[in-house]
């Protein structure tokens, strides 16, 4: 089941199997596309993924260095190579949106969504809608919003927005902005064309979301025309900041948790959407066939997402297809690359490194 092809919406995927976003810190200072970029997605895509969502692409004019950017149609050519990279290696191609407050790495300082002004809202949706046109003019599959972690649309989303207007308030009005970004959206791109959304099923963090918010958080967005939802979790900066806290480290669990820690919050989600007809993403340590084929035969998920297996091995889907456990470059789970994603260092995998310098030696 997992190799087998899927389609849905404008999407014919190859499998199920998902390459998951992680920064990498590969563009150019300024957002700009780089041949180190391509090269890392035009790889995975060539070792067999059926769908890669890009990381991190932001859709304002904010400092953020080396984070890719859609903000501008300067950004689009850069683009339209990556995309085209991707696509001449076999794989589908999603592009991860995202809208970032502002912050003050000298003080700690972080700008709240109670800080916001009406304008300034109008004006994150205007950002996200702009970003999904140029996003399907050069030719991604597929846009995400993303609603994870601790970005400004997380932000409203979450308990802890303490906003009284119509953007706060209720459940409903913290998920104003999401739903009215992704009806925007739509009536822009089209029905034809894919929208997905990411979500962490849990906040682990105090007053935060659990599966009593994100149940009916996720019901909403797919009453809008969602057409896939990303389960991750975790990723809150108030207990420790840029990934330091507990919270944040079970957006990328670690070697102490048990493998599979997020299924459950991907079916519990997918209790929710499935009557919509939209497909859930897990994730969370799935890390090898037999784990993932259970999970898509107990009707927990419809894909699944790897990320930090396939940073250590691009070949881990063909090596695993072609029982090559033996060749596999396996992930630790040490979370190293989570540590260079902090000093904003390019995140590769210290174990692969460790492999193709001893075979250097050899």
């Amino acid at each position: 089941m997992l190799l087998s092809p899927v389609n849905f919406k404008n999407l014919s995927l190859r499998n199920r199997i998902v390459w998951l976003p992680v920064v990498s810190w590969l563009a150019e200072e300024d957002g700009f596309v780089t041949d180190a970029l391509i090269e890392r997605y035009r790889r995975r895509a060539e070792g067999g993924v059926g769908l890669i969502v890009i990381e991190a692409t932001g859709v304002l004019d904010r400092r953020s260095p080396k984070l890719i950017k859609i903000c501008d149609d300067k950004y689009m050519p850069g683009l339209e190579k990556l995309v085209q990279a991707i696509h001449d290696a076999g794989a589908k191609v999603s592009v991860q949106l995202i809208h970032y407050a502002k912050k003050s790495k000298r003080t700690g300082w972080k700008q709240k969504v109670e800080d916001l002004s009406l304008d300034e809202i109008q004006q994150i949706k205007k950002d996200y809608v702009d970003a999904a046109v140029r996003a399907k003019k050069v030719g991604f599959d597929v846009i995400e919003l993303h609603a994870a972690h601790s970005y400004t649309l997380a932000s409203f989303i979450s308990l802890l927005n303490k906003r009284t207007d119509e953007y706060g308030r209720d459940i409903k009005g913290r998920s104003k902005l999401v739903l009215d970004i992704i009806e925007m959206v739509r009536e822009k791109v089209g029905d034809d064309y894919a929208v997905g959304v990411r979500i962490s099923g849990e906040e682990f963090v105090m007053g935060g979301n659990t599966l009593k918010q994100t149940r009916v958080i996720s019901r909403l967005m797919a009453g809008k025309g969602i057409d896939y939802l990303s389960v991750s979790a975790g990723g809150k900066d108030e207990d420790g900041d840029w990934y330091t806290g507990y919270s944040s480290t079970r957006s990328m669990p670690t070697a102490n948790l048990p493998d599979g820690c997020h299924v459950y919050l991907a079916e519990a989600l997918r209790e929710e959407v499935a009557p919509y007809g939209v497909p859930v993403i897990a994730s969370g340590k799935i890390n090898s066939f037999k784990q993932a084929e259970e999970i898509l035969a107990k009707g927990q998920a419809d894909l699944i997402g790897v990320c930090r297996p396939l940073l250590a091995d691009p070949d881990w889907v063909i090596k695993l297809k072609e029982n090559r456990d033996d060749e596999l470059i396996k992930c630790t789970y040490c979370n190293t690359c989570l540590d260079r994603d902090r000093r904003f260092e390019p995140v590769e995998c210290i174990v692969a490194e460790r492999k193709r310098k001893s075979k250097s030696n050899e």
